[in-house]
């Protein structure tokens, strides 16, 4: 115990302070959470985490006077030592040794404290190593995503045993000599554990956020002697117990200047455990919340300050690996008493506070640098802009730009070096430059605003309908407009301003909208058409002179297409009188004939078109004289 701690002091003392970079794993991350990202090509970690939790627990201690209700105190230490190296850009590795320190501290209550072996009873030690591997699939992205693999080994150097063992007369936790299994954190690590996450992180600019999800596994060896107290019953336990654990991580980080705060929350679900005592609470679910601000020290040391509250729910019965059944005079087996066991790494202490030292540095040789400088401003408009200028895959601080000048500079170290230009409802640039030690450059970035967006549906005034095929467009800008598919939907998207929408549809007439878009928005713009039907007219046999009854037809529709700016085409048709060729001139005749009348009302014969189908396309068979009439005709489309 002694030659433990005084280690932990003298690595206290040689750590001395660090950067906010490693997690408790000893890759890129918080605390509790692993970033993504990984730390960078040829960067490399190291860190000491230490962490105190303490958690007060009543139970019933047997002491002379009888049975009585005591509030014990559990005090337990964790410190990690870590160290972590980035391979690549993609892949990042770390390992980890842990010392833990259990104590249990017995409240003072007369007749209690005169038992042999004082107040605390506690143990220290190595209790595991693990290994870390993490891989980003995308390191360059403000959102990234990756995979971490590990695994872990029981070490138990140092200490006396595994667990906590009393030393005392029973007096609540157990008999003299005896693991004291009714702890939140019974033992000092687990035998064998392993398990991978999936990890994902986003830059929102300047927050950041992290998620950790992953399948945990843990398997535990004990071996001690179950005494039945008040008799001299005892059995010997020896027996394994394996623990898949669903594990869910999440931290918010927001820094600021010289100063980086940040918030985690860890929960692990014990799959093996899903049952309650018949009482409503349930013991196979365990919640931490850990707040703390992380601060630069000097050069590449830093340090993190953190505060943790355990939100789970402890009853000593469901760590005491079947103590309470045996007795009370039953043979519990194995599974009953794995049903019981402590769990893996311990419940969450009530309350916790931590210090964590850390530093980080470079393998290679450290390069050249410059400065890049420039300004970034809208494109359209030429105006400053207040932008985000980050480095993806480097551990470089990102630059921003000044809202009035738009000017940013930054210090990029000698080598290929990427670049993202973000600012809010702009469209981002990413590049790579190259940085030549000692020489500075300028790079001016114009960023385009993010177009908004106009979506919608064109439908019949008078069914409801979707129109397919008709087409919608700001009239200022040709490049935006969609035609509509069968479901009568559409959506493009237009420049920051004031515009005029329109939308067409053959046999309809046209509408239109003004409308005011801000770059990034989403506007909605239903249109209903009113459909355009007009009458055909007829002609005499072997004739396209038009007759007087027509006439005011055709002026009602001349007036139609000069109020409402149409485009028509006009068809002309025969009977199958004669050859297939005369009827195909009558029938071009006809057509003519109407848009000679229409031009000389007024329409602009640019809004005409005509075509003769002959006696092709007949409206009624032609076997009868009331049919053929029905054929001698000219029809009107609108376009």
């Amino acid at each position: 115990m002694k030659k433990g701690l005084l280690l932990l002091a003298a690595l206290l003392l040689i750590s001395g302070s660090v950067i906010a970079l490693p997690s408790y794993s000893g890759l890129r991350g918080l605390n509790r959470t692993v970033d993504a990202k990984p730390i960078g090509a040829g960067e490399f970690s190291i860190a000491l985490f230490s962490f105190l939790g303490v958690s007060d627990d009543t139970r019933t201690a047997q002491l002379s006077g009888g049975a009585q209700d005591v509030t014990d105190t559990e005090y337990n230490g964790t410190w990690y030592i870590t160290a972590g190296v980035g391979l690549s850009e993609k892949i990042e590795i770390a390992g980890r040794v842990s010392y833990v320190w259990n104590c249990l501290s017995r409240d003072e209550v007369e007749g209690r404290q005169d038992l042999v072996g004082g107040q605390n009873e506690n143990d220290d030690g190595f209790s595991e190593a693990n290994f870390f591997l993490k891989y980003s699939f995308n390191p360059e992205s403000d959102f990234v995503i990756g995979i971490m693999p590990w695994v872990g080994f029981a070490m138990y150097e140092g200490g006396d045993s595994p667990y906590v063992t009393n030393y005392n007369q029973f007096d609540g936790v157990w008999n003299p000599e005896q693991p004291m299994f009714e702890m939140r954190r019974s033992m000092i690590g687990t035998n064998f554990s392993a398990g991978a996450d999936l990890l994902a992180s986003m830059n929102l600019h300047p927050v950041v956020l992290h998620a950790n999800v992953g399948y945990h596994y843990f398997k535990q060896n004990f071996q001690f002697t179950d005494h039945r107290f008040g008799t001299t019953d005892t059995v010997a336990v020896d027996m394994d117990v394996v623990d898949p654990v669903l594990h869910v991580a999440m931290g918010v980080e927001y820094p600021m200047d010289g100063l980086t705060l940040f918030a985690e929350a860890e929960w692990r679900h014990f799959l093996d455990r899903d049952f309650e005592d018949g009482n409503g609470e349930r013991y196979d679910d365990m919640i931490i919340f850990q707040p703390g601000l992380r601060f630069p020290i000097a050069g590449r040391f830093s340090c993190d300050v953190v505060g943790a509250f355990g939100l789970d729910t402890f009853d000593p019965e469901w760590s005491d690996l079947g103590h309470r059944f045996y007795q009370a005079g039953g043979t519990p087996t194995d599974e009953t008493r794995a049903d019981f066991a402590p769990f893996p790494e311990g419940y969450y202490p009530s309350w916790g506070v931590g210090v964590n030292l850390m530093y980080s540095g470079s393998i290679a040789a450290a390069p050249g640098s410059a400065i890049m400088s420039g300004t970034v401003t809208d494109a359209l408009t030429g105006e400053a802009l207040e932008a985000t200028v980050a480095f993806p895959g480097d551990a470089i601080e990102p630059a921003g730009s000044d809202a009035e000048t738009g000017f940013y500079s930054a210090e990029l170290p000698e080598g290929n070096v990427s670049v993202a230009v973000n600012s809010p409802g702009y469209i981002g640039v990413s590049e790579t430059v190259a940085v030549e030690g000692g020489v500075d450059f300028n790079n001016n970035y114009a960023l385009q605003p993010e177009p908004g967006i106009v979506v919608g549906s064109v439908t019949d005034i008078e069914t409801g309908l979707a129109i397919s095929g008709a087409t919608v467009s700001a009239t200022d800008d040709p490049a935006a407009s969609d035609r509509t598919g069968t479901d009568g939907l559409y959506e493009f998207n237009v420049n920051e301003g004031t515009l005029i929408v329109s939308a067409t549809a053959t046999g309809y007439l046209g509408a239109e909208e003004n409308l005011e878009v801000l770059s990034g928005d989403i506007v909605t713009i239903d249109f209903q058409l009113q459909s355009v039907i007009f009458d055909p007219i007829y002609f005499v046999v072997n004739e396209y002179a038009i007759q007087s009854e027509y006439t005011s037809i055709l002026d009602a529709i001349s007036e139609n297409i000069i109020a409402n700016n149409l485009n028509m085409q006009i068809s002309g048709y025969a009977d199958d009188d004669y050859t297939e060729e005369y009827n195909q001139t009558l029938s071009e005749n006809r057509a003519e004939a109407v848009f000679d009348y229409l031009v000389n009302l007024g329409v602009s014969a640019s809004s005409l078109s005509t075509i003769g189908y002959g006696e092709n396309m007949p409206a009624a068979p032609n076997t009868t004289e009331t049919n053929k009439a029905l054929n001698r005709r000219v029809e009107f489309i609108v376009r």
